[in-house]
């Protein structure tokens, strides 16, 4: 999906929006060398860093204008010479201090085109203290042409002398009423099944809206989980054994699939009680917010098990045998 290159075509989050507004605007006063965006995946922190980034080097006054040069190579397929992306290579869990070496390197280049250069940092808590360290000199101190802007998902994962030098501004999902809304008006000849499902997947995260419409992966994952809640109700154990069996040998798959599970489950059990889809609301009767609750406990346990590097089949054992428990009861 492409961005909306405004700050207006950003939904919700009025503080952080408001913020960034007023620091990119001509002759602003309150524009800080560093801005870090933080909160749960899927809330637009990389949206809304990109159309920072367009303001920073947009010529026109409303900015970013998204008709000038500028504006164009900001938000076309080959970019802006003045804005720069470093994330996390392509297998690696840590940001190597090589890179952190490239971005200072980078930082004491002068703009191309601009008066302003912007460095923008993905998952910034996959920083460890090395890396962190290494950054913190041109971070605090950076030549007066340059910007950075940071995401990460998880704040209190970075190390804390990160977020000390940075303006930091929280992002949260929006309501579930204008997520429908937002979605009607980005797909509005969407099949309404898959847009009812996409807010079942998605909530108030947007992002997580957009996956599972745009994600073959992410619908497959969704009706996983779907199904696990349906073999819950139902009693159903062949069905509940026949969706564990396609998580074998896939350890991220099987950490998806626990967050998915958790989200469904969570609005399945919470349906009786609000405003949800026809597939919540026909599960709700027979799942209880108790059995949900036990389900939670027992996605938490598999993902302690993932991150202490149990084998995954034992935790496989364990989780369907911890369902069927659930089930029983």
């Amino acid at each position: 999906m492409k961005i909306n290159p405004s700050f207006d075509g950003f939904i919700g989050n009025a503080h952080p929006v408001s913020v960034l507004r007023r620091a990119t605007s001509p002759g602003s006063k309150t524009l800080r060398a560093a801005y870090l965006l933080h909160g749960t995946a899927g809330t637009g922190k990389k949206t809304l860093a990109a159309v920072t980034a367009a303001a920073l080097v947009c010529q026109g006054q409303e900015r970013p204008c998204g008709e000038c040069p500028s504006c164009k190579k900001a938000f076309g397929g080959f970019g802006h010479p003045d804005i720069l992306r470093f994330k996390t290579p392509e297998g690696k869990t840590q940001f190597p201090v090589e890179l952190i070496r490239e971005i200072k390197r980078q930082a004491y280049i002068q703009p191309n085109e601009s008066d302003k250069k912007v460095i923008l940092i993905e998952n910034a808590e996959m920083m460890n203290a090395a890396s962190a360290n290494a950054l913190l000199k041109v971070l605090e101190e950076p030549p007066h042409y340059l910007v950075f802007i940071l995401t990460c998902d998880n704040l209190s994962a970075l190390p804390e002398t990160i977020p000390s030098r940075c303006v930091c501004l929280e992002l949260h999902e929006v309501s579930p009423r204008r997520a429908e809304q937002w979605l009607l008006r980005q797909y509005p000849e969407e099949n309404p099944q898959l847009l009812e499902n996409a807010l079942l997947c998605g909530g108030g995260n947007l992002g997580k809206c957009v996956h599972y419409l745009e994600d073959e992966e992410t619908r497959t994952l969704f009706e996983s989980a779907m199904r696990l809640c349906r073999a819950l109700v139902d009693g159903r154990e062949f069905d509940l054994l026949s969706v564990l069996s396609g998580l074998e040998g896939n350890r991220e798959k099987f950490a998806a699939f626990l967050s998915m599970a958790d989200r469904l489950v969570c609005e399945t059990a919470k349906a009786g009680f609000t405003a949800a889809s026809r597939e919540a609301v026909s599960l709700a009767a027979r799942l209880s917010p108790g059995r949900a609750a036990r389900v939670h406990l027992l996605n938490d346990e598999m993902r302690r098990g993932l991150k202490a590097n149990v084998s995954l089949s034992l935790l496989l054992a364990v989780y369907s045998s911890g369902l069927k428990t659930i089930m029983e009861t």
